[in-house]
């Protein structure tokens, strides 16, 4: 039989940690102590065992080896423990598996003695961390609904699913024996005798099997007990409803109706303590998982009968994938919460950056990471000027020397120039021998600090750039000789004034660790943001405490694991979902979701500012005032939502819209309220308007209550919310504009709320006034004048303008997401002419799409530009959409947990398949100019022509568009001379201009010829109008020569005047001959128009050649040509070539043969540019 570990060496585990405690009995101190691991010379088991597996060596042999190592570690530990004498150390724990290692307790004077011991290798300090989860739960006053005599509920009879990596029942948070041994017998693939279920975890399912890890098929089996590996499920299954492990290492069995001492805990209990729990086990012990659906199939009817009536309460889902919204999946859970049982879901850890959590579907209630006040740090001091605050709180990096190793630092504390060291410091000077203060952003951890440490800096001390907590840095690029540490961005601001005139600081020594109070209901700064991809709706609906929360370790016995992330703030709310359903047993899963929101504290950052809804949601949970809330409010039209979600608005005018909330009362008394908006993320522009001021819901019964929506967009004020950075750790953000904030109904003795929510784009229509523009001077650089007409409800609506090099039908594709990929046009610009030298400048490639992309990640986009810098028709450099966090954290550029809110052109070199950021998508950030990047269908790329490897002096290029579905011709276009000048000195020499008056552009008749193009046959213009309406958004411009086209049909007047002796008898509209081929496609397509047998097509009949048919035409030279082709389905038509050029009256082209059974047709369409 196969099990987790071998009999014998779990033996061996138990007896060494009956040792450690009984030495750890009876230890007393009367002089200050210190706790630190001493680590002994030779390897520990795990290093044998890890050889002897990749040898592939038998099971038994591996058993056999460790056993022995661990007995000569024994002896070897043993003479160690004899010396301990001479410097009054006692042992506490000792290791031997993962570690040879034992932890001591002595006196703080004699560490350093510790050295001299013979067979010592190195010491280090024990970090203390406080028993989080026995702060989390008292936070949110969970513990006070414990025990509130006939009132108190513990959510006993509620059953609890946790959707995870299975839950370990040995352990004593759950009522398990709290013995690893238990543990490392068990076998993962059946129920051992007596085992499972128990008393606490009541049922369950392994749906994936140990090997599972997304990619293989899963092996299902009975026994949902959890991995070691993992631990993922047994920590959030603990949070929500774990017994309690009291500090003896025992569960903890004596009720909750009265008062509980948490200091007796060493891991606190859940919030529903009393619940049931059913461990549905979708991971293995690595890896992703498919198999949520299944999870939530299982939780609908769990013996299979067929009976709904046995299904759960409460589900948790701490898994999932940003930026998306899975329909099919979002159905289901759908369903799952009609069927009567919550669902909640952790909203992810990709922090604060736009529609960037996880969701399935509006039902479900979703959950951010919040902070409780049971979070601890180290700290620095500050040691003068005198009155300057004592200590901040600080948090080392993982990747620089250690502060204990090189005991305290003193220096004067000196602000980097730059300030955030991404360049070499120019004030090197000044820093050399003092501490360096950097701002975190735009580039790595590793290389500020190691900037710092060059220009001779003692230690580094990093300002955090968003709210919240400090973070641990860390980094994949090697080790940094000096101290650094973070600290918040509230502190840093600070620390940053007074460099101005000189303080001095101290790191390390002893240091002062602070309450984490000042931090309570702050967010977490990795907690993800909304609103929900796709739908635009307002999501998360909580926050729950997820910051450093200690709970159940699989195979641990009794012992903890500390863990932080959105996945921890879910089991919080559903716990608290537990005691509603105690308490109201007949409550809807609406009823509950509404009751927690309505009642939800509204949380603030370090500056005491509010945080957005798309981040906060109605706020952070409070079970208290949740359970006892009579009266709920939602959407009368969506109470799955509670929320009043408008959505994404497009504002081109005054705008109003009218909704409805339900009030519900469950009381038998009447309740009365008086109705209050408050704005968090909101402006005198748009208001909330509700139809009445107050309101009484009947006993028992419910009302409706009007409110309007109104938008007066030349009030309206575009910006950021106040606590979101205009930068993120890689570069400066790009934002959506958003407005929020909660409707308020407040009684005489309890009040509840509801949030609102919308995305705001102020919106118009410009355009140019003529889609041709005729030339009336030879002159070699010819200014144009290009007359804008139409209005815009954006304060600065802009433009970008290009030399278009392609234009493309739409396929009219109903589907956003693949509209979003179908290129309409694309263009280039340069800025060469305005800049000395050539070699510093950039170029520009404007892009229209057929739709609109919601977030411009390059895994959510199919956006790319080839380009052929050598000329010989093979691509060089491939230009594609992403954010600097996936190139930066990782060079992945499919890396969606890396991603962030600021984008750039990402530059690939074919030849060393690296990834480097080129410009900023659109050019310009928000915090400088709003270009509406997100949720449109116009973008620019932008990439300096020094990155492209140029030879000298030659700036020409070809490039063309390329994605899954199409590839362009390739297009030229000469770097150092374009042949239209469109760039706007007045915005940064860029291809912007401000879209109510364009400033003058040029047309370069020397530069006309390196384009392809001559004094007959002009460029044209593509024009992107950034703020215009989704379907008016760029406009093209054609350019001709003086009157050669006087009465503008669009057709010249010299092919006029060579067929009919006159520009008057045609037009745009007639057709001469009658061949049903209008004259200005006689003119495009070079047929005679007098000739009603002259048509453009394939010359017949058709050859089929050794299963290839041949293509023929007539066609005239310079014309650029399309093939496209239909197989069955004369609706869809496939681009088989395109941009043919013909260098002769003759062409040709060969297709394979498709042999289907369907008719196959060929359409052949002159190509106008």
């Amino acid at each position: 039989m196969p099990f987790r570990r071998n009999p014998q060496f779990a033996l061996v585990c138990v007896a060494a940690s009956i040792f450690s405690i009984a030495a750890l009995i009876g230890a007393e101190f009367q002089v200050k102590s210190s706790l630190v691991y001493v680590q002994l010379e030779g390897e520990p088991a795990v290093d044998i065992a890890i050889r002897l597996q990749k040898s592939g060596a038998p099971s038994e042999k591996i058993a056999n080896a460790t056993q022995k190592r661990i007995a000569k570690l024994k002896l070897q530990q043993q003479l160690f423990i004899k010396n301990l004498e001479q410097v009054e150390g006692k042992v506490e724990s000792q290791f031997f598996r993962l570690a040879n290692a034992v932890k001591v307790r002595l006196p703080i004077d004699q560490v350093e003695t510790l050295h001299h011991i013979g067979g010592v290798v190195d010491v280090k300090h024990v970090a203390q961390f406080q028993r989080l989860t026995a702060s989390s739960v008292p936070f949110i006053k969970a513990t006070k609904i414990w025990n509130r005599g006939d009132y108190s509920v513990t959510g006993k009879g509620v059953r609890i699913g946790i959707i995870d990596s299975g839950i370990d029942y040995t352990h004593a948070m759950f009522g398990g024996s709290g013995k690893k041994s238990d543990y490392e017998s068990n076998d993962p693939k059946i129920i051992e005798i007596g085992s499972f279920p128990t008393k606490k975890v009541v049922g369950g399912y392994d749906f994936a099997g140990d090997e599972y890890n997304g990619t293989n098929a899963p092996r299902p089996d009975k026994d949902p007990i959890d991995c070691s590996a993992n631990s993922h499920g047994s920590h959030v299954a603990g949070i929500a409803a774990g017994v309690g492990v009291l500090t003896n290492g025992k569960s903890y069995e004596s009720g909750y109706t009265k008062s509980l001492e948490m200091d007796e805990f060493l891991i606190g209990p859940g919030v529903a303590p009393e619940a049931q729990l059913f461990a549905l086990k979708v991971f293995g012990c690595e890896g992703t998982t498919g198999l949520s659906v299944d999870a939530m199939e299982w939780a609908s009817d769990p013996n299979g009968d067929g009976d709904f009536a046995d299904r759960l309460d409460v589900v948790n889902l701490s898994l999932g994938t940003s930026y998306t919204r899975p329909e099919f999946e979002g159905n289901i859970a759908s369903r799952l919460v009609k069927l009567g049982c919550s669902v909640v879901r952790a909203a992810g850890n990709s922090g604060n950056n736009f529609y960037s959590l996880m969701v399935f579907d509006d039902s479900e209630i979703t959950v951010a990471n919040s902070i409780d006040d049971g979070v601890e740090y180290d700290s620095i001091e500050i040691i003068s000027p005198a009155g300057s605050r004592s200590h901040y709180e600080a948090v080392e990096a993982g990747f620089t020397r250690r502060l204990e190793d090189i005991g305290e630092i003193k220096g004067k504390a000196v602000y980097a120039d730059p300030p955030q060291a991404c360049s070499t410091l120019k004030n090197a000077d000044e820093i050399k021998g003092n501490i360096a203060i950097i701002n975190r952003g735009i580039c790595f951890f590793f290389d500020k600090i190691q900037r710092a440490k060059d220009a001779g800096a003692r230690a580094v001390i990093v300002v955090n750039n968003e709210g919240g907590p400090p973070i641990p840095m860390g980094t994949s690029g090697g080790l940094i000789d000096i101290p650094a540490v973070m600290i918040a961005r509230r502190d840093g601001l600070k620390l940053i004034e007074q460099s101005r005139n000189g303080f001095f600081v101290k790191l390390g020594g002893d240091f002062t660790i602070l309450s984490g109070a000042e931090l309570s209901d702050q967010l977490s700064p990795s907690s993800s943001r909304g609103p929900v991809y796709e739908t635009h709706r307002l999501k998360p609906d909580l926050t729950a405490p997820g910051f450093n929360i200690q709970s159940a370790r699989a195979g641990g016995g009794n012992s903890s694991l500390l863990s932080a992330g959105t996945s921890m703030s879910a089991p919080h709310v559903v716990g608290v979902a537990a005691l509603l359903l105690e308490k109201h047993k007949n409550w809807t899963p609406n009823s509950i979701k509404a009751a927690m929101m309505n009642t939800a504290i509204q949380i603030r950052d370090e500056n005491n500012e509010t945080y957005p809804e798309s981040r906060a949601g109605a706020g952070r949970v409070n079970p208290q005032l949740a359970i006892d809330t009579s009266v709920i409010v939602f959407d009368d039209k969506h109470p799955e939502r509670v929320s009043l979600s408008f959505g994404l608005l497009e504002i081109n005018g005054p705008y109003s819209e009218d909704r409805k909330l339900t009030l519900k009362n469950f009381s038998g008394e009447p309740w009365e309220s008086t109705i209050v908006v408050s704005d968090t993320s909101i402006n005198k522009g748009i208001k909330i308007i509700p139809e009445t001021k107050i309101t009484t819901v009947p006993a028992l019964g419910q009302i409706t209550v009007n409110v309007k929506l109104s938008i007066d967009p030349s009030e309206v004020v575009l910006g950021f919310d106040a606590t979101t950075s205009p930068e993120v750790k890689g570069g400066p953000r790009h934002i959506i504009h958003e407005a929020s904030g909660q409707i308020w109904f407040q009684g005489k003795s309890k009040s509840v709320h509801v949030p609102f929510h919308m995305l705001i784009r102020l919106v118009g229509n410009h355009r140019v006034e003529e889609s041709r523009i005729s030339l009336n001077s030879s002159d070699k650089i010819v200014p144009l004048v290009l007359p804008i007409e139409g209005v815009n409800s954006h304060v600065s609506p802009l433009v970008s303008i290009f030399q278009l090099g392609y234009k493309s039908p739409s396929r009219g594709y109903q589907d956003r997401d693949r509209a979003s990929r179908d290129l309409i046009a694309i263009g280039a610009a340069s800025n060469a002419t305005k800049l000395d030298q050539a070699s510093e400048s950039t170029v520009y490639f404007g892009l229209v799409m057929d739709g609109s992309w919601i977030v411009p990640q390059s895994f959510l986009t199919d956006l790319k530009i080839d380009l052929d810098t050598d000329l010989d028709g093979k691509t060089d450099i491939e230009l594609t959409n992403g954010s600097s966090g996936d190139v930066l954290a990782s060079g992945d550029i499919t890396e969606r947990e890396l991603a962030d809110d600021s984008y750039y052109t990402l530059v690939r070199n074919l030849k060393s398949d690296e990834f480097k950021l080129g410009g900023i998508l659109n050019v310009f950030p928000s915090a400088k100019h709003d270009t509406s990047l997100l949720n449109n269908n116009v973008m620019i790329f932008s990439v300096k022509s020094s990155e492209l490897g140029l030879a000298v002096d030659d700036f020409s290029i070809q490039y063309r568009f390329k994605n899954l579905y199409e590839s362009t011709r390739w297009i030229p276009f000469n770097i150092d001379k374009p042949a239209l000048r469109t760039v706007n000195s007045n915005l940064d020499n860029t291809p912007f201009h401000d879209a109510r008056e364009i400033d003058s552009i040029m047309l370069d008749r020397d530069a006309l010829s390196s384009h392809g193009y001559n004094d007959d046959a002009l460029p044209k213009l593509l024009l992107l109008f950034h703020h215009n309406n989704f379907n008016e958004r760029f406009d093209i411009v054609n350019l001709s020569q003086g009157s050669s086209d006087i009465d503008g049909d669009g057709i010249l007047d010299q092919w006029e005047f060579n067929y009919f002796n006159s520009i008057s008898k045609v037009n745009e509209s007639t057709d001469y001959d009658g061949d049903s081929f209008s004259d200005i496609s006689e003119f495009i397509a070079g047929t005679d128009p007098l000739d009603d047998k002259s048509l453009l097509g394939f010359m017949l009949p058709v050859d089929v050649i050794s299963g290839k048919v041949l293509l023929r035409w007539k066609s005239i030279p310079n014309r650029r040509y399309r093939i496209e082709r239909s197989n069955g389905d004369s609706s869809q038509w496939e681009i088989l070539a395109s941009g043919l050029l013909a260098n002769s009256t003759r062409m040709n082209y060969m297709d394979l043969r498709v042999s289907n059974g369907l008719p196959v047709f060929y359409r052949l369409v002159v190509e106008e540019d």
